[in-house]
Parts: structure tokens; sequence; C-alpha cells
């Protein structure tokens, strides 16, 4: 398989750290870790393959592992998110990474109250796109008995929380309703 570098950067200035960090992607992907300049690489369909990180010397600090792990956690959420139809006010209904989504827009005071007694005390807040959000999560309804209060589900818009239910839920019991101002 031909690889095609990204990162413009070939920086190959001292001792290469003694330290890889393998971590599966995708099935096959993987990360090589050597500590802060770093290269990707990615395969003729912009498949992600690996990153490479070059050091001058072969200290590795805790900043460094720090930014490894973000760049890291970056790559893994880029290669799983989701790839197919998003949910919109114009298209109504999708079938999302965790099925059937729909839409709602109520006011969340309530339910945002039901959160707090729960012990959650992140922000609540809306998004640009207009999903409202508790703290990094969209707010969803979903059937509570598939999907306790407090869980986090993947939709088509990114992770959400389950903060709510409807009448859907008995209709359709894996059905996701976000939460949004449109």
């Amino acid at each position: 398989m031909k690889t095609k570098r990204i990162s413009k950067r070939n920086i190959f200035t001292g001792i290469l750290l003694l330290i890889e960090c393998i971590a599966v992607i995708n099935s096959l992907a993987v990360i090589n870790v050597y500590s802060q300049e770093h290269e990707i690489f990615r395969n003729a369909q912009n498949t992600y393959l690996g990153i490479s990180l070059m050091a001058a010397s072969p200290e590795l600090t805790s900043d460094t592992s720090v930014a490894v792990k973000q760049e890291i956690d970056r790559i893994i959420e880029e290669q799983n998110r989701w790839k197919g139809p998003v949910l919109s006010k114009r298209r109504g209904t999708i079938t999302g990474p965790s099925g059937k989504e729909t839409y709602y827009n109520l006011n969340m005071a309530g339910v945002v109250r039901i959160m707090r007694r729960m012990g959650n005390t992140d922000e609540y807040w809306v998004r640009e796109d207009g999903c409202k959000m508790l703290g990094d999560y969209i707010m969803v309804a979903a059937n509570l008995n598939v999907h306790p209060r407090g869980s986090i589900v993947e939709t088509s818009l990114g992770k959400a929380i389950v903060c709510d239910t409807g009448g859907f839920a008995k209709r359709n019991p894996h059905q996701i309703d976000v939460a949004v101002n449109w």
C-alpha cells in the first residue's frame, strides 16, 4: 500500500525515543509515538495509517506525553466520526449511528433540573448549529430502558447524553430524539 506524508516536516534531529505506543484504530492503523515533532501518514484513500513523532533528546516530558495523548485522541475521534447523513431541520428524520434520529425543540429547564438532581453540574448552552448541550454533550431523549439517563450515545451530530424521554420511546425503543433550537 503506497502512502503519502501529509506533514511537510521531515525533521529527524537526534535520537529516536525507545518508547513506541501502539494503538489500533479502525482495524489495522497503527500509531508509532516517538516524541514532539510528528508526521501523519495516510494512504491514497486518505485513511489514517499512523503518526510518528521525533525528538532531539531521549527525554519524554509530561507536556509531551499530554500532547501525544491529545493528538491520538483527536485522530481516533476523526476516524470514528459519523460519515453518514446528518440530522437537520430539512431532513427531519435520519438513520444515524445509534438508529433512528429525530429532533425536538422544547424548553429544557425541567430536564436540566432533573440532571442536576442526578449530580450533573455541566453547563447548559446552545451550540452554533442549534444543538442544546449539557457540557460537551448534545442533549437527547431516548427510551430509558435501553439508554438510561446519563448514558452517552453516538448521534449524527456528535456524542450525546441521554437526559430525557418521550412518547416515541414505546413505539421505537432505539430512536434518539435530539434537542435543538430549530
